[in-house]
């Protein structure tokens, strides 16, 4: 290693450090105060770090991207674990309301803008159209995290099956969010023009994420088929996403849908399963904490009128939702409008960020979008558990303690 990358790292750490002392003590004690997400100040540390200060520049920034393709490899293998336990859960009937609230979110986002621009005259398909950053900002407004209601149903105490139907539909529909992540990455090549591949092309790139992700699952499955040491374990874990990752940035396709497909086989193919969960939930946080101060450190300052466009974002996300949610409550088998529990976007949402800003950077408008989006996923966490709070208050049992409860919230 070079004298000149020592100290770059050794910077790195250093500012880091510092930075992580400050934010903890100055503003995640306030978050747990006031209810509200833990984590999302990182991307403030990334950007006063970064674009800001510039104490890690871009070349550093650039070196050290393979801690980003790791927090989102995991993230997408978490999210293929976690799918199994939310499809058997017994008797919540959350395909119907996940499906309508997917479906309503994208009519939303993209179909309302899509109309007006093409009632107003704008070149969907022109060379310097914006169509693929809309796509992008849909991609960020159907993604959803269900650890947001897990965290606040322990937090006030809320007891009973709607709880747990909640957690599952919001994980539901995350896990189809990371499908149309990947069936994105099929149908969009990298390039500086919006272009649609060939339906065989897309259905070879395709093909590719699902196969890669699952002779990956059964490698996992073979290395893990006996018990392994706790280190061993998360040693195989880290080396299989590395590798997924290796794979889809060699073949231009979603590191997050091939770990997705891991998981999902994975999770069907061996018995360690439920182990290997427990496992990357638990260092889960570390992966999101450094996605969005990655996500800081990618910042890019768009036009300021991109910035204008977060209200009606939130807006039209909001409509979606709630739309979704009551189509939703005549699908399932509770009768309740599950909207309010998938609000919160997660670490996977700032995944899907960064990795469109990183395989399209040429796209007209992926880089000048960049900022209002992540501006609108900072808005939609700091907003989320309360929202979830106040309906887990009307829709389920919770104690009179719980209701009044104010301190000590422990993100998830």
């Amino acid at each position: 290693m070079s004298d000149e990358a020592f100290h770059g790292i050794l910077l790195l750490l250093s500012a880091v450090s510092a930075g992580y002392v400050i934010t903890h003590l100055a503003l995640e004690r306030l978050s747990r105060r006031y209810v509200i997400a833990a984590d999302v100040h990182y991307v403030l540390l990334g950007i006063v770090l970064g674009p800001v200060l510039g104490i890690i520049g871009k070349d550093l920034t650039a070196d050290i991207r393979p801690v980003l393709s790791l927090g989102a490899g995991a993230l997408g293998l978490l999210a293929g674990l976690e799918t199994r336990s939310v499809t058997e859960a017994p008797g919540s009937r959350v395909w119907g309301p996940a499906l309508a609230i997917l479906l309503t979110t994208i009519v939303a986002v993209a179909g309302i803008p899509l109309l007006l621009l093409q009632f107003s005259g704008y070149d969907l398909v022109g060379e310097q159209a914006w169509t693929g950053a809309l796509i992008a900002a849909t991609m960020v407004a159907i993604a959803s995290d269900g650890a947001g209601v897990r965290a606040m149903t322990q937090f006030i105490g809320a007891r009973g099956s709607i709880p747990q139907h909640a957690a599952a539909l919001a994980g539901l529909t995350k896990a189809m969010a990371v499908v149309g992540f990947g069936l994105l990455f099929a149908l969009l090549p990298t390039g500086s023009e919006l272009d649609i591949r060939p339906p065989i092309v897309a259905l070879e790139a395709l093909g590719l994420q699902i196969a890669a992700g699952l002779v990956l699952a059964l490698l996992f499955a073979a290395s893990v088929y006996r018990k392994l040491e706790d280190r061993v374990l998360l040693a195989v874990l880290v080396g299989t996403i590395f590798l997924a990752s290796g794979i889809a940035r060699s073949t231009g396709v979603s590191t997050i849908f091939v770990c997705f497909v891991a998981g999902l086989v994975f999770s069907r193919a061996s018995r360690r399963h439920v182990e290997v969960t427990r496992m990357l939930s638990g260092i889960q946080r570390p992966f999101i904490i450094a996605l969005y101060f990655f996500a800081g450190l990618e910042w890019v300052e768009g036009p300021l009128w991109t910035y204008a466009l977060v209200v009606p974002f939130l807006l039209l996300r909001l409509l979606g939702r709630r739309l979704g949610g009551w189509f939703g409550k005549r699908l399932g088998s509770t009768g309740i409008n599950y909207a309010a529990a998938t609000k919160p976007a997660g670490g996977l949402t700032v995944a899907f960020i960064l990795s469109l800003r990183v395989v399209y950077p040429d796209l007209p408008g992926m880089r000048e979008i960049y900022g209002a989006l992540l501006l609108a996923v900072i808005l939609i966490e700091f907003s989320a558990l309360r929202a979830i709070r106040r309906w887990l208050i009307d829709v389920a049992d919770v104690p009179p303690e719980g209701r009044v409860r104010r301190g000590g919230f422990d993100p998830v």
